[in-house]
């Protein structure tokens, strides 16, 4: 193994796949035994190697971020939180925070129900920050005179609406579906807190 700097930052890797798993030649058989016990979702706890921290690590650990399933990076995160304080204390500033007026300790970041943009709560709301239609994007047919639905398919897809713009209309105002909306207003959450809990 190669001499590691005493500068380098070196961190332990655990849980890996089968396949780095079956690389190595010793201990092959524990780590087989450990990672079927474990499963899938956690992870085989038996296998260790060190790894200096590089440039080249950060871009794979970027790449992993990115591509990594939702489910599993969610339970990494908890697992830091329940592990890790500065992690804890890292994410709490991120993504708690105090609401206006109640004070109360809230999640800090919504979707706005009107335009799907994500909004942070505790900034003060502009009257024209949200812009959106409020009524329904249709198929205007006559923009689809040679459309043959039999061959097609359906004329009003999520794929089209990308596609040809163009050839849709919002009932709200009449413009067509190049058209970024014709109300401006405040974001508002898509589901309030109080419902919220009234389903939980």
């Amino acid at each position: 193994m190669a001499q590691i700097p005493n500068e380098a930052e070196v961190i332990d890797l655990t849980g890996l796949s089968d396949s780095s798993e079956s690389d190595g030649d010793n201990g092959g058989d524990e780590i087989e035994e450990d990672g079927e016990e474990a499963g899938s979702e956690q992870g085989s706890e038996a296998s260790e190697i060190e790894i200096t921290l590089n440039a080249e690590t950060r871009a794979q650990l970027q790449t992993a971020i990115a591509t990594v399933s939702e489910t599993r990076l969610r339970q990494l995160l908890k697992a830091l939180v329940e592990t890790e304080v500065m992690v804890e204390a890292t994410l709490t500033r991120e993504l708690v925070t105090l609401k206006r007026g109640t004070q109360d300790i809230v999640p800090r970041w919504e979707v706005c129900v009107h335009c799907d943009e994500e909004f942070d709560i505790n900034i003060l709301r502009e009257d024209s920050e949200c812009i959106f239609h409020p009524g329904e994007l249709v198929a205007s047919e006559m923009s689809f005179v040679d459309w043959d639905s039999d061959t097609h398919g359906p004329i009003d897809t999520p794929e089209n609406r990308d596609q040809y713009p163009e050839n849709f209309t919002w009932t709200c105002c009449e413009e067509d579906g190049r058209s970024s909306g014709c109300v401006r207003g405040e974001h508002k959450p898509a589901v309030s807190r109080k419902r919220k809990r009234v389903e939980e």
